[in-house]
């Protein structure tokens, strides 16, 4: 009799010991439904996530569970023997929550870390110009759609597409809009910032685990994505464009661009169907020289900056200012206006630099030319074949800084 009755008694006190283990197996069961939710047709990727989540929800499972047996063992019966219902009912229903919010957030992947903005479904708006919407999601101020339509085959054919989705954009900071050829679930379902993060792998903790089935991934939605539309209402003014992938018949992989508002004009960011070896030659040599003069400038505002630094930013501009004089006829004006101006502005810098290395303090007369540099030029190596192409499509027309800066902004 004696035995019979410690038994239960013995169960019954492990049982209020080792319930929260409960939570923990919940947790458990969750974690791989969730992974394989956000990454559709990844497994390798949702078991990667997986793992991290089991791993995350087992080491916050021991001040969860050390809470849940504080409320549950002592403070609730406490409060309960002195009859304070209002405390008790306060005390359960913390329990409850610390459960709930166990559950729902501590199996933060390296995929869902605290500084990422996670995305949330929203309600598609609806287009017209033949475009539907798969998918849409708000991350932080940013809205971003997935939507299925065909490539248009000339300028006016983005032009419309782009108005359409400009006619549906929302009160977002940032709204982006991927245009797919296709309704496949499996590329349509993820988000367009899922779609950078595949682009460059190292974003994520994952480091090269399960690389070859994210590069698999990107390389199916290479595939289908054929456009990319971007509103921002931060830029002055403000930035439609429309960007197009472009394979050129020498497999060089671009995207072209579209920007509608400067005014009245539509100023095209396209490769021009009828560019000129030379002239991709002289687009190049801007690029490199752009490249390597902005690394220079890099290297030199260093503190403390390398030894000789100074020395090679003075030679390699010399040189490179001089490799950029001969220019092809149709991209004149484009070297007496935007290459001359990023040289002159830059010739400002490299001068004050050599002023503070005297001694001087003549540094900050030129403290308008570091802050145009940044404003206009620091991604000049990234930008400068599409202003080009510009150019060369509005010939004659010379365009200030600000509204090539649209590029800038668009692009980036």
């Amino acid at each position: 009799m004696t035995v019979g009755t410690q038994t239960p008694g013995r169960r019954g006190r492990l049982l209020r010991w080792i319930w929260p283990l409960g939570l923990l197996l919940i947790a458990w069961l969750i974690a791989p439904l969730r992974a394989g939710a956000t990454y559709p047709g990844m497994p390798c990727i949702a078991q990667a996530d997986t793992v991290f989540s089991l791993a995350s929800y087992t080491l916050l499972f021991i001040p969860t569970a050390a809470i849940l047996l504080l409320l549950s063992r002592r403070l609730i019966p406490a409060a309960i023997r002195r009859g304070l219902r209002a405390w008790t009912a306060g005390l359960i229903a913390l329990g409850v929550a610390v459960a709930v919010v166990f559950v729902a957030f501590a199996g933060i992947s390296a995929d869902r870390r605290p500084q990422r903005t996670g995305d949330r479904a929203i309600a598609c708006p609806t287009f017209g110009a033949g475009l539907q919407a798969l998918h849409c999601w708000q991350s932080g101020s940013t809205i971003e759609v997935n939507v299925s339509g065909q490539r248009p085959l000339d300028v006016a054919g983005i032009e419309k597409m782009a108005s359409a989705l400009a006619a549906a954009k929302q009160d977002a900071a940032l709204y982006e809009a991927f245009v797919l050829d296709t309704t496949d679930p499996s590329v349509a379902a993820y988000s367009n910032a899922r779609l950078f993060v595949l682009q460059r792998p190292g974003l994520t903790d994952f480091a090269d685990l399960c690389l070859a089935e994210r590069q698999a991934k990107l390389r199916e939605v290479q595939t289908h994505r054929i456009g990319f539309y971007r509103y921002s209402a931060q830029q002055s003014p403000p930035v439609n464009a429309f960007f197009l992938r472009d394979t050129s018949s020498s497999g060089e992989v671009g995207y072209e661009v579209i920007d509608f508002l400067h005014g009245s004009t539509t100023l095209p960011y396209v490769r021009p169907a009828d560019l000129q070896p030379a002239e991709s030659a002289y687009l190049d040599r801007v690029t490199n020289a752009t490249t390597t003069l902005n690394q220079d400038l890099d290297r030199e505002t260093q503190r403390p900056s390398p030894p000789g630094s100074l020395a090679a930013m003075r030679q390699d501009f010399t040189r490179l200012t001089a490799d950029l004089v001969n220019a092809p006829p149709r991209l004149i004006l484009y070297r007496d206006t935007r290459v001359k101006r990023f040289l002159e502005n830059y010739d400002l810098i490299l001068s004050a630099e050599e002023s503070a290395a005297q001694g001087n303090s003549s540094q900050a007369i030129h403290s308008s030319a570091y802050e145009d540099h940044r404003r206009h030029f620091y991604q000049e190596a990234r930008v400068a074949r599409l202003i080009g192409y510009l150019y060369l499509q509005e010939p004659g027309q010379a365009f200030t800084d600000d509204q090539l800066s649209t590029v800038n902004w668009a692009v980036f």
